[in-house]
């Protein structure tokens, strides 16, 4: 795997080397891996894994300054190091176009697809999968943008302009529903408000009635209403014989005040608030 590790170098890049206490690994092989990359490369780093996780902050200065991660070497970091925290500081600290080299031993089935979603979900493209034992894989950070700046969508005008063009091909076939065509006679009609038809009520003032198929709740207040009148001719008695004259010939407790005239021995309905005294 050294020559998996060497042929990824790049003069020109400057390297970020992360390795874990937890991996136990000897001095001679630390000091051999530094010398190895060194002397391929134009800069290293060297961090601790641990230091990075609990000190986040190890990283803050050196944003978007690598453009190279390596992690794992020289001996694989524990199964599921490679997370979502850990690879999103990576992916800040790399420059437009950085890579990530990872490996880590394996446990688990689906150990790998988690660490390419984690990938994914931290800003890194072209997942690639080296080994499944131990696991190995390279990622990188696009190189068409950094954080901050705008990115042209993919599609084009081309297909907008073909749906419609499939449009007006319809249209011309008369492959269209012409939507007035679906219409009734009496869709077309103008919808009568509920209580324009007017009679005029005892008080002679114009009363709204409502219509045949009432639905804003008209005919259920007038249903109330006739409900709560009652017939009270039989406790209504007349002591002068003049009420049905009008209110100019009613005394102040008649219990026809406030009833148009009416004929003379013509039953009337009065409502118990007419039978009640006001005080």
């Amino acid at each position: 795997m050294d020559d998996f590790l060497v042929s990824t170098l790049d003069p020109d890049d400057a390297v970020l080397l992360v390795w874990s206490s937890l991996c136990q690994p000897d001095a001679a092989a630390m000091q051999f891996l530094q010398d190895l990359i060194k002397t391929r490369v134009a800069k290293l780093q060297l961090e601790n894994l641990e230091r990075l996780l609990q000190d986040h902050s190890v990283l803050e200065e050196t944003s978007m300054r690598f453009s190279l991660v390596i992690c794992g070497w020289p001996n694989p970091f524990k199964a599921g190091t490679n997370n979502l925290e850990l690879l999103s500081l990576f992916s800040n600290c790399l420059h437009p176009g950085g890579r990530i080299i990872a490996r880590e031993t394996m446990e688990l089935k689906e150990q790998l697809a988690q660490a390419e979603k984690a990938c994914h979900l931290t800003g890194f493209v072209e997942f690639n999968p080296v080994s499944t034992d131990p696991i190995i894989f390279t990622a990188s950070v696009p190189s068409a943008y950094a954080l901050g700046s705008a990115a042209t969508l993919p599609w084009t005008q081309g297909k907008v302009s073909d749906v419609w063009a499939a449009v007006d091909a319809e249209a011309a076939n008369d492959n269209m529903i012409n939507t007035d065509a679906l219409l009734k006679p009496a869709d077309l009609v103008k919808p009568v408000s509920c209580g324009q038809d007017s009679t005029v009520n005892t008080g002679g003032q114009t009363k709204k009635r409502a219509c045949k198929n009432c639905t804003c709740g008209l005919a259920e207040e007038e249903a109330k209403a006739e409900a709560a009148g009652t017939v009270a001719t039989a406790a209504a008695k007349s002591s002068c014989g003049n009420c049905y004259l009008g209110d100019a010939f009613r005394c102040s407790t008649c219990p026809y005040r406030g009833l148009p005239p009416f004929k003379p021995g013509e039953q009337v309905v009065l409502s118990e608030s007419f039978l009640s005294a006001d005080v």
